[in-house]
């Protein structure tokens, strides 16, 4: 008996003790998560037959898409006609006979994975047939018409320019070699102008397709905008770092230059003649501007006027500065080799630094691409927490009171956001953001915005592949 009565009493203990933590048990959380409710969560649409749709995605088992069930208003319209369900979301086209009348209006989807999770998601939206529903800016633009006339006017142009170079042809001999050799091409016209021609197009018909399929997700005007600026700014970035790097070699070999110059005229030279000298034997980038420098010395011209004519395709103000100061000492006369080695020597130091100055520079480079990064992972978390936010009392900022529906007054609160509708906004805010940070760096390394368009289309880039795949 004794030994019953033992058993009894351990067995009495070990349930007491297991009863906390069965009570107390973690519920358990299903990987099924919501986004894209259309009509979306708190919205206003004038229509009464709208087309109610979501996405839902399970990144631990698949959707059984027999257990997705769709509710209206407490019915389970799931079996209507209208209705279309997905592995990835479901959609109920509201039909005539079952016109939603004015008032607020509840849909519930629940939906279930193979492996028996099971999430519902709730929410509410507003008929009001007296609301003004946003018109499509672009509802009246068909793409393959746009496509269509395009090129109607592309044959017009060509065929009348066709005809204007025929024309010349006959009457001047008129021939593009010859056109050329005397007129040389704007490199803005293929650099910004062509490429924005190009960008704007794009967006038209872009904005035309995205708003004729509203299955597209809610971000795909983003994704137009992004290669629309892609190819506008893609040409003229490249150009304007071109020009860069060709501005950094001619102030190198100019310094180089100098040092030459110095040498040939204590060797008794004097600088014109140092000048055709040098251009027999130079092989850098300095080749062909100092060939047109000696065929002018050649020519009379006077020393100063070759120089500037030399230094001004360089498009370099230290170039220029050092240039000016030569001709000068070659016209005053007096110990122009010395003046030309000193500015030789000063030339070439200020040069090491610049070089110096752009290699201790990477390191604050390196920390705003560290701090873009930053930010972006803070607003990713605040997207992953945004289903839990709640509304934001902001009375504390002295709004004052929003008066309450009984008459009392209410904390000032500002409405929760659906999380598609925060997503596609801190999309926006960081798209914005690579733009003027690639401009900052530009400006802050080389002294213009426009040496960081790179960068900014780097951070553009990276900005649309990370929402890409971590919000797909």
């Amino acid at each position: 008996m004794r030994a019953a009565y033992l058993l009894a009493l351990i067995a009495l203990l070990v349930a007491l003790s297991l009863a906390p933590s069965v009570a107390h048990a973690a519920p358990s959380v299903s990987p099924i998560s919501f986004s894209n409710e259309s009509p979306g969560p708190g919205s206003v649409t004038p229509a009464t037959t709208p087309t109610i749709s979501v996405s839902y995605s399970d990144p631990v088992s698949p959707i059984d898409v027999s257990e997705v069930y769709i509710f209206v208003d407490g019915d389970n319209v799931t079996s209507f006609q209208g209705v279309t369900i997905t592995q990835s979301g479901a959609s109920y086209i509201t039909p005539t006979i079952l016109s939603l009348k004015n008032g607020e209006h509840n849909v519930s989807v629940s939906v279930t994975d193979n492996d028996g999770n099971t999430a519902t998601d709730n929410w509410n939206f507003t008929v009001n047939t007296n609301a003004t529903a946003i018109a499509n800016p672009l509802s009246g633009i068909k793409p393959l018409l746009i496509v269509e006339y395009i090129g109607i006017a592309a044959l017009i142009c060509g065929a009348a320019f066709g005809g204007y170079i025929l024309y010349l042809k006959q009457t001047t001999r008129f021939t593009f070699r010859k056109y050329f050799a005397t007129h040389s091409i704007e490199k803005q016209i293929y650099t910004v102008y062509i490429p924005v021609v190009i960008a704007v197009l794009f967006v038209i018909l872009g904005l035309a397709a995205v708003y004729s399929n509203p299955n597209w997700p809610p971000n795909s005007a983003d994704y137009v905008f992004i290669i629309a600026i892609f190819i506008a700014l893609t040409a003229f970035g490249i150009d304007a770092r071109r020009e860069m790097l060709h501005i950094r070699a001619y102030e190198r070999a100019f310094a180089q230059f100098l040092f030459e110059l110095a040498d040939a005229m204590r060797g008794g030279l004097d600088p014109a003649k140092s000048i055709v000298e040098l251009a027999k034997t130079h092989t850098n980038i300095l080749q062909r501007p100092l060939r047109i420098a000696s065929d002018g010395i050649r020519l009379g011209r006077p020393l100063d006027k070759v120089l500037t004519d030399m230094v001004r395709p360089m498009q370099s103000p230290l170039i220029g500065r050092y240039a000016g100061l030569i001709a000068e000492a070659t016209s005053a006369g007096g110990e122009t080799a010395l003046v030309v080695y000193r500015a030789a020597k000063d030339m070439d130091d200020f040069v090491k630094i610049e070089e110096e100055r752009e290699k201790q520079l990477m390191l604050p480079v390196a920390v705003i691409y560290i701090a873009f990064a930053v930010l972006m992972a803070v607003l990713f978390a605040l997207l992953y927490i945004a289903p839990t936010i709640g509304t934001l009392n902001v009375s504390f900022i002295g709004l004052g009171h929003l008066p309450s529906s009984g008459g009392g007054g209410g904390a000032t609160a500002v409405p929760k956001l659906s999380n598609s509708t925060l997503r596609e906004r801190f999309f926006e805010l960081m798209l914005i953001n690579a733009l003027g940070t690639g401009a900052i760096i530009g400006a802050f390394t080389e002294g213009r915005a426009r040496y960081g368009i790179l960068h900014s289309l780097a951070l553009v880039a990276a900005t649309a592949v990370a929402f890409a795949i971590l919000f797909p």
